[in-house]
């Protein structure tokens, strides 16, 4: 085990990072263990979270394509660009973008089920719906999940700007307010070249700072 995670208080989960090898992955796994280990779980078993924005990163649209498969239909030379056009929402202010999943007319996300009230992606879902759980973190640990989500999605507007430049197309959007990205303000990162979570290590990902605090070292 690499990351362990743990409740602080009766109402609130922390975690600590055991190993510096620790990835993504192991993050998850983590965070899985923990729902199916304490005593009550804190999932609901409802659809709440799928009615709030869920941002993406590159990898969690590459499983989409990946396990979804031909349920998508989409376009087989620039698939990662078609998913984007299809069923995400990109907004861009200024040189800002941000890319979540599409929602139907009703504010759902676009794989909820809603007659049956559940996922209609689970095994692809996203990293910010596989690290959600309906209880309350400390500071540290919400600090954790949104610099891991914030700079998978960068990568992936990296990605997006220059698949756009290879297949001569211009950025497109969903909605835009004076858009102006640069791909110079969007660095490679220990995302960079990683096509799952197991190959994304934390340390590589969190700021030092936070880094110190989840993985103090030794005494002696």
């Amino acid at each position: 085990m690499r990351v362990k995670f743990f409740k602080k208080t009766k109402r609130t989960y922390d975690l600590q990072i055991l190993h510096e090898t620790a990835t993504i992955q192991d993050y998850l796994d983590a965070i899985n263990k923990f729902i199916e280990e304490i005593t009550e779980p804190p999932c609901k078993g409802c659809d709440e979270c799928c009615w709030e924005r869920i941002p993406l990163t590159h990898i969690d649209v590459l499983n989409y394509i990946n396990q979804l498969g031909e349920e998508l239909h989409l376009d087989k030379e620039w698939p990662l660009l078609d998913f984007l056009k299809q069923y995400t929402y990109i907004y861009a202010e200024g040189g800002a973008v941000d890319i979540s999943l599409g929602f139907t007319p009703e504010g759902a996300c676009f794989f909820l089920n809603q007659g049956e009230r559940i996922c209609g992606s689970y095994a692809a879902r996203s990293l910010v719906c596989q690290s959600f759980i309906c209880m309350e973190s400390t500071p540290t640990a919400q600090e954790l999940r949104s610099q891991l989500v914030n700079t998978g999605m960068d990568e992936l507007v990296r990605i997006w700007m220059n698949q756009c430049k290879d297949a001569d197309i211009k950025l497109f959007y969903h909605e835009e307010y004076k858009a102006n990205p640069e791909l110079a303000d969007y660095l490679e990162s220990g995302f960079t070249g990683k096509t799952k979570y197991s190959e994304v290590l934390l340390k590589e990902v969190c700021t030092p700072e936070l880094w110190q605090k989840l993985y103090p070292p030794r005494n002696g």
